[in-house]
């Protein structure tokens, strides 16, 4: 008797949660304001049937035919169920209101319609309790039994479709937030620069760098620095693309990563020490599933301030994320068109090498040989980049079938144009 009484005042109070909500609900569909409609009749008709229980105590026949409204399955668990199914879409999740009303209200007609129907027939069930007549009332609870037997599958079909639906929902908007950040932390398509140039190599060059004992060491991590410097049109880019091509083939997994930078003269002012910095976070944050902690922290709040990270910031989230990886490697091609304004470039470059303090941080640049920079790495592992007569002779040989047929049919010809142009080259 307790229990049923319990029941009604706990559906009593989540009548009135869901009512609030459904109220609270900024230009409600048609749908909306008739779910909150009827339950705010269903609210009045439950708090009448619950004075006229709390008067008869007496466990007569009235009594007992009320008492299976509360029945597993019955009418009032199915208006509970029908109750809890629109609170789980209004609700506030994560004290986020503006996220959450993008989740409002997903259900389709039919499914409104549902829950209405388990309203109205509630609500037409109490209305024959209040006329205090047991047989009819039995009869009525009978015959509605009946009913939510035959549609019970139906009805958590329902509630499975449309959780289903949050779920995707929900998702879309974290790969949304997440596609954010990550635009957020760099505009940089570094990737899609690694794409084009390594498309243009040609099979087979560039192998010698990586048999090199030099690469090799650096690989495994005997020495965790390698500067490669070269003259101007050496192949030092091309060296760096088929190192990072040939570490995301071979080594890069869920523990290893690679992050890349490809400085270029031409856009010196969008290349800083900050943004390269960020660049390089941006494609460790990229690989992981879930944004880490410590970047959206750092996007939250200058998301709220308007404002850009500074160097530092960046520099300690980089920091959080490298030490989860047991090994990171970084390339940096054409460190010399790095601007060095204020130090920007010996900053950049020492702060890398400050990760490996830390981390297993394996560095590879390349530049010029000019002496503000090798200055910089003379306790470093260094190979130099040349255009090697190999790899030009690889080329010239894939070229021939440009040259006209003459030349073509002509053995002698054809070898004497392979060794004019390695020699021309003279490592370039």
């Amino acid at each position: 008797m307790l229990s049923d009484i319990a029941s009604i005042i706990t559906v009593l109070q989540l009548t009135g949660e869901v009512i609030k909500y459904l109220k609270d609900i900024k230009y409600a569909p048609k749908e909306c304001r008739d779910c909150a409609t009827e339950a705010s009749n269903l609210y009045g008709i439950l708090i009448n049937l619950l004075y006229h229980l709390n008067l008869d105590q007496t466990g007569g026949a009235w009594f007992t035919a009320v008492r299976n409204l509360n029945v597993e399955n019955g009418p009032l668990d199915q208006y509970k169920q029908a109750l809890e199914q629109l609170r789980s879409t209004v609700e506030i999740q994560d004290g986020v209101q503006k996220v959450k009303q993008r989740l409002l209200w997903k259900f389709s007609k039919e499914e409104v319609a549902s829950i209405l129907a388990r309203m109205e027939r509630l609500k037409s069930l109490v209305n024959i309790a209040l006329e205090m007549d047991h047989l009819k009332l039995s009869l009525a609870i009978k015959e509605d039994t009946l009913i939510v037997r035959n549609t019970l599958p139906l009805l958590q079909a329902h509630v499975v479709a449309i959780q289903d639906t949050q779920n995707l929902q929900w998702d879309a908007l974290k790969l949304q937030e997440r596609h954010a950040i990550i635009e957020w932390l760099s505009p940089t398509d570094f990737p899609a620069q690694q794409h084009d140039i390594i498309t243009r190599r040609h099979e087979g060059t560039g192998q010698w760098f990586l048999d090199s004992p030099e690469f090799k060491r650096w690989l495994q991590g005997s020495d965790k620095t390698l500067f490669c410097p070269g003259i101007p049109g050496a192949g030092k880019t091309m060296m760096a693309a088929i190192t990072v091509d040939h570490l995301c083939r071979t080594i890069q997994g869920d523990d290893i990563r690679v992050a890349y930078l490809f400085c270029s003269y031409k856009i010196q002012a969008d290349q800083s020490a900050t943004t390269l910095l960020a660049a390089i976070l941006k494609q460790l944050v990229q690989s992981l599933p879930n944004i880490a902690a410590p970047v959206k922290e750092m996007y939250d709040f200058h998301s709220r301030q308007r404002s850009r990270p500074s160097f530092d910031e960046i520099f300690c989230a980089l920091q959080s994320i490298c030490s989860s990886y047991p090994a990171v490697y970084i390339i940096v091609d054409a460190l010399d068109e790095c601007a060095n304004r204020d130090g920007a470039r010996n900053r950049l470059v020492n702060k890398l090498c400050d990760l490996q303090v830390s981390t297993d941080m394996r560095l590879l640049f390349t530049s010029r040989s000019l002496p503000e920079i090798t200055s910089m790495f003379q306790s470093a592992l260094i190979l130099e980049v040349h255009a090697s007569e190999e790899d030009v002779r690889c080329f010239v040989t894939g070229q021939m079938p440009r040259l006209s047929k003459c030349v073509q049919r002509d053995d002698g010809l054809k070898q004497a144009v392979q060794d004019k142009i390695v020699k021309a080259a003279d490592g370039m």
